[in-house]
């Protein structure tokens, strides 16, 4: 029980790499508010699955939806493996407020993130991992691909689909303009925290399932595919536009961990390069096409990495895994149910959720105030004081 801790403790740096890789991609006038909603969102998110989230995923009276009393409010008290599934709760709600950065309220990307905390992930982790009916069936997800990071990522879109893009960012054609973060450097410091505290994530997740002879071959899988999807994203972007992208590089290495969050070590190292090299391919891609054919505005593609990646690395674990043809034809279709599954949970729950928000508090900041900056508007404060103009139409500043 030590050593899940351990992992747990681990897995939480994945929380520092996010909120690096989110304040790199937005603008400076944005960063702050980047940073202490990130700090935000994990405090609500923890007290969220304290509260509700791990009664209701770790219940074993009903396949579908159930709860456990004994747990709610941390009733009977929490152990380490409770733990472990907080942090790793906390890698799903960490992803919306990245995608609706630079032009949403405080308010609805925090309440996002405790209803991902609170129901979305226990939900759908209950389904996979404790004996919930897609376990039943053979699904296999050993850390959360779909459980994690398909619905975050669905979420996420809803979530920027209601919320609407950044001004400035669509033009009346229909053309999309470049609005690039105010530190890369930082964002690819991120980039790397996180593909750095994937392999205690990974390996806890294989731990705690009891999946011993999953923890063999996870942490090379994960090294692999991971610099497979950097690669295949750097090949992507010299296609496109003759030069490597930094940011399509950081997507696609960030979607190839995404992806083999679901096999780990359930298959071979040939198998996780490829996975990964599609990942690295695939997640670039519909970034560009999120911008610029859905006019789906995310600063931090986080869309693309986590719902497309989490659902191509779900599908890969039938295809790649161990077996007959027939055994992949069947697991493959399995796998396929059960993202559809988590998608329709995901997108519906996020769909009420911002509706309401959007009637109640509302989901945007004024106009005037995303062109000062959100950290102006939202927290009275600039990230860089020595480096901006602090006094743009000064009238929300608390000394004014």
């Amino acid at each position: 029980m030590e050593t899940i801790v351990l992992f747990g403790a681990g897995l939480l740096i994945v929380r520092a790499g996010q909120v690096l890789y989110a304040v790199g991609l937005c603008r400076s006038k944005n960063s702050a508010a980047a940073a202490v909603r990130g700090v935000a969102d994990l405090c609500a998110a923890v007290l969220a699955f304290w509260a509700v989230g791990a009664a209701i995923l770790f219940q074993h009276h009903n396949g579908l939806l159930g709860i456990n009393p004994n747990l709610l409010l941390g009733w009977s008290g929490m152990t380490g493996r409770h733990f472990f599934y907080a942090a790793v709760t906390l890698m799903a709600s960490g992803v919306v407020g990245g995608t609706m950065a630079e032009r949403s309220r405080f308010l609805p990307p925090l309440i996002a993130s405790v209803l991902v905390a609170a129901v979305l992930v226990p939900v759908a982790g209950h389904w996979v991992w404790e004996g919930g009916w897609l376990a039943r069936l053979g699904f296999f997800d050993v850390a959360g691909a779909s459980v994690v990071h398909l619905s975050a990522g669905v979420c996420a879109a809803v979530g920027a689909a209601m919320l609407g893009a950044r001004t400035g960012k669509y033009n009346r054609d229909g053309s999309a303009n470049m609005i690039p973060g105010h530190n890369v450097p930082l964002a690819a410091s991120g980039a790397l925290v996180m593909f750095a505290a994937w392999f205690p994530y990974v390996i806890g997740s294989a731990v705690a399932q009891g999946l011993a002879g999953n923890t063999l071959e996870g942490p090379m899988n994960v090294l692999l595919a991971g610099a497979a999807a950097g690669a295949a994203a750097i090949g992507v972007a010299h296609a496109r536009y003759g030069k490597p992208d930094v940011v399509l590089t950081l997507s696609g290495l960030l979607g190839g961990l995404v992806a083999i969050s679901a096999a780990g070590g359930r298959v071979g190292s040939g198998s996780a390069v490829i996975i990964g090299a599609v990942a690295g391919v695939v997640v670039p891609l519909a970034a560009v096409s999120l911008d610029l054919l859905a006019h789906l505005d995310d600063p931090t593609a986080g869309v693309a990495i986590h719902a497309v990646g989490g659902l191509w690395g779900t599908l890969a674990v039938g295809i790649f895994s161990p077996g007959s043809f027939a055994d992949r034809v069947t697991r493959f279709g399995v796998q396929a149910l059960g993202s559809v599954a988590i998608v329709a949970l995901a997108a519906g729950l996020s769909a009420g959720l911002f509706a309401v928000l959007r009637a109640t508090v509302g989901l945007r900041v004024k106009e005037a105030d995303e062109y000062d900056g959100l950290d102006l508007a939202e927290h009275d404060i600039g990230a860089y004081p020595d480096f901006q103009q602090t006094m743009i139409k000064s009238y929300h500043l608390r000394e004014a």
